[in-house]
C-alpha cells in the first residue's frame, strides 16, 4: 500500500512540474531546446503507469510510435497491457440490482491522432488524443455463495471467456522537452469497448501514465 501510494507521489510530482513549465515557458532559443512537434517527426514512447477499472488502479505498460504530419497532427498505433482490470455484471432482480464482478487481464492495440498545442518559447507541449483500436480481454472466472433460508451454502463458479472487441480510446497529456529528441510525457486516457463478451457490461476503463519520448527523426 506504502509503495503505491509514494508510485502515484511521484506522478503527480512530475505532472506538476510538467505543468509549473506550461504555466512559466522557459526561453528555448537561450537553451538550445526545440521541441520535436516538426512535419516529418518520427517518435518512440514508452510508458508504464497504473490502470483503473471499477475497483482500485493497478499497474500497467506499453509503447507507442507516432509521426508528424503538421506541428500539430500527429497519427500513432499504441499498444498496452492492462493486468487484473475489474469488470462487473449487472444482475436485476425485480426492483433490485446486485453485481458481480471478474479480474480479467487486457490487452490493446489501437491507432489515433494527437492534438498537439505548441507554444512559442515553451518546452511543454500539451496534447488531446483520441482514438480506434481492439481490446482483448483473457478467460476468467469468479465463484459466487448464495445462502438459503436454512443456512446451507451453494457455491456457483461463473466464466467469462476470452473475447477481442473493438473500442474507443480518449484523452490528452503533456509532453516536456528536456532536450531536442528527448521528453517525458504523462498522460491520461479512457477506452470505451463497444461489446463485452456475457455476462459482464461494455463500461468504461481508464489508464495513467508516464514515460519516456524519443525523436528518432
Amino acid at each position: 500500500m506504502n509503495q503505491r501510494k509514494s508510485s502515484r507521489r511521484g506522478i503527480v510530482m512530475v505532472a506538476l512540474a510538467a505543468l509549473a513549465g506550461f504555466t512559466a515557458p522557459v526561453t528555448l532559443h537561450a537553451q538550445k531546446v526545440q521541441p520535436g512537434v516538426k512535419t516529418g517527426n518520427l517518435e518512440l514512447g514508452l510508458f508504464a503507469g497504473e490502470s483503473y477499472g471499477l475497483d482500485r488502479f493497478r499497474p500497467m505498460g506499453g509503447a507507442n510510435i507516432a509521426y508528424g504530419w503538421s506541428r500539430m497532427l500527429f497519427p500513432f498505433a499504441e499498444a498496452s497491457y492492462l493486468p487484473g482490470i475489474l469488470r462487473r455484471q449487472t444482475i436485476q432482480t425485480g426492483a433490485t440490482s446486485s453485481n458481480r464482478e471478474f479480474s480479467i487481464n487486457m490487452t490493446d492495440v489501437h491507432f489515433g491522432l494527437h492534438l498537439r498545442l505548441p507554444r512559442p518559447e515553451s518546452r511543454v507541449v500539451p496534447y488531446a488524443v483520441g482514438g480506434v483500436g481492439l481490446v482483448h480481454g483473457g478467460k476468467s472466472s469468479a465463484t459466487y455463495y448464495n445462502v438459503s433460508p436454512f443456512g446451507s451454502v451453494d457455491a456457483i463458479t461463473q466464466s467469462v471467456p476470452s473475447s477481442t472487441n473493438f473500442t474507443f480510446d480518449f484523452g490528452g497529456g503533456l509532453r516536456f522537452f528536456f532536450t531536442e529528441t528527448l521528453a517525458i510525457r504523462v498522460e491520461f486516457k479512457g477506452f470505451k469497448p463497444v461489446s463485452a463478451p456475457p455476462p459482464i457490461d461494455p463500461r468504461a476503463f481508464f489508464r495513467f501514465a508516464i514515460g519516456p519520448v524519443f525523436q528518432l527523426k
